[in-house]
């Protein structure tokens, strides 16, 4: 539906009523965006693990991190 298509008699409805249409920012402010960075929710780890590890993953996580603990003990 187009604006030639409405009748008139309700376009001279319609153009009685006056709306203030509010303005929105478009941009936070920095303290805006620091706050929602501040206060969002943390991410459950677990959901991390299960959606992007694989069993072998999960496996070659402790042999990799032994691995690259090699070098620690010679400091």
């Amino acid at each position: 539906m187009n604006k030639h298509d409405i009748p008139d008699e309700l376009h001279q409805k319609l153009d009685e009523f006056e709306i203030e249409v509010p303005e929105i920012p478009l941009k936070k402010s920095l303290s805006q965006r620091i706050a929602n960075w501040l206060y969002a929710p943390a991410k459950n780890p677990v959901d991390y693990f299960s959606k992007q590890w694989t069993p072998l993953k999960i496996a070659l996580f402790p042999i990799i991190i032994l691995f690259l603990s090699i070098p620690f003990l010679f400091i």
